[in-house]
């Protein structure tokens, strides 16, 4: 489906999408008060504190998946319009002192509204460019302001939280002139008709039948992929304090560190996409598997600020890839439903993250040092299974194309 704007209006649509992806980090302002909440609802259900902290990623799956569903038959607009109102209204009067009332607005606002914003972006961006090297550029570019945004809401959120943690809640008040931009700048994008995407009925029905064969073993490095950097990214507080190498102050040198590393390699990922193509995302699998052994075995305040840097500029390369990936291994349409799951996946990473750290370190022994030694080569193992699998790939479609010249040449 072609886009008849100019290309003015597409930036404009383009910087609005981009700040959108507030919503995707809209935990980040949650993070600065995680203990004050405690203290405000003490006495009540600390399971029920839990939930309203990490439960929302869980909340937002299955409305991303549904998005995902509803992009691929609606108006693109329509679905990303109303997912970023419900953030909107809901983050902007999250800040209340009732428990289950807090816990709702937290649900529909960083669960559901981040759900189906972020399964609506994407598939909008990949509408807006068709062309998979100028895909692969925008994702990298989205990425890149959704990192930087996720800092600044962070800082400010801790600053405005200093005299109370329901004001670090306005932070989200930014997000009013950001839905009005998607109102005014976002094109209308109706669904793709079936009859654009086939030469013929019955080629279109076996397209239709078999189109997300190809994303079972891409949804699957997703999630396991994604694991091994979210420990990392999100929760570097668990090492730094196991190795005794630092305190808060330092644990948010690690993530400017990291935010600032991510920002950079997303800048430059669709010129890496371009020239790698699939290839792009296995060299931060070994660089993630050889940070985890090496922040294991060399506990360092250096090693903990290069390995977090290293693992910050490999971030993007698996982000952005596989979100671009996705929606060009399947029909057009059925964009918005691979991007949906390939979503699904990577949030069922971000809750699952956690839990897998401290069931590893239970495992282990009680240490954080040795969990991530056990990270490490399970990262390498990964990595090689990928490789492997790449080669093969490789393989068999030059064996198809000779097959092909062959079979030509002798009719």
């Amino acid at each position: 489906m072609e886009l008849n704007i100019s290309n003015g209006r597409k930036w404009l649509a383009f910087i609005a999408l981009a700040l959108s992806s507030m919503c995707t980090l809209g935990d980040m302002v949650i993070n600065p008060i995680a203990a004050a909440l405690y203290e405000a609802f003490a006495g009540q259900s600390e399971a029920l504190i839990n939930f309203a902290i990490t439960g929302p990623a869980l909340v937002g799956l299955p409305f991303g998946i549904l998005a995902g569903i509803l992009c691929d038959k609606m108006n693109k607009k329509t679905v990303m319009i109303v997912g970023f109102a419900i953030f909107v209204v809901s983050a902007c009067f999250g800040a209340v002192d009732n428990l289950p009332l807090f816990v709702t607005l937290r649900c529909f606002a960083t669960g559901v509204g981040w759900g189906i914003t972020n399964t609506a972006a994407l598939s909008i961006l990949a509408v807006m460019y068709t062309d998979e090297a100028e895909h692969g550029k925008f994702v990298g570019w989205y990425n890149m302001v959704m990192s930087v945004m996720g800092a600044i809401m962070a800082a400010v959120a801790g600053i405005l939280a200093v005299s109370g943690w329901q004001h670090a809640f306005w932070t989200y008040y930014i997000s009013i002139p950001v839905l009005v931009m998607l109102i005014v700048f976002l094109p209308s994008m109706k669904p793709v008709a079936k009859s654009e995407n086939a030469e013929s009925g019955s080629k279109e029905e076996t397209v239709e039948a078999g189109w997300w064969k190809p994303l079972i073993p891409l949804t699957v490095q997703v999630f396991f992929i994604a694991l091994g950097f979210f420990v990392s990214l999100y929760m570097p507080a668990l090492y730094v304090t196991d190795a005794g190498i630092g305190d808060e102050a330092f644990i948010g040198v690690l993530s400017s560190i990291s935010t600032i590393a991510t920002a950079i390699m997303s800048l430059a990922f669709g010129v890496l996409y371009a020239k790698f193509k699939n290839a792009v995302y296995l060299p931060g699998v070994f660089v993630m598997g050889a940070c985890y052994i090496v922040m294991s075995l060399f506990p360092s305040q250096m090693t903990a600020i290069v390995c977090i840097a290293l693992l910050g500029l490999m971030w993007p390369t698996y982000f952005c890839y596989f979100y671009t990936r996705c929606t060009e291994i399947v029909p057009s349409t059925k964009q918005s439903t691979a991007t949906s799951i390939v979503a699904a996946a990577d949030g069922l990473a971000v809750t699952a993250s956690s839990f897998l750290l401290t069931g590893t370190i239970a495992a282990t022994g009680g240490s954080c040092l040795d969990a991530y030694q056990v990270f490490g080569f399970t990262m390498l193992a990964i990595a090689i299974a990928s490789s492997l699998a790449a080669i093969a790939r490789v393989a068999r479609r030059k064996s198809s194309a000779s097959f092909d010249t062959t079979h030509t040449l002798i009719r």
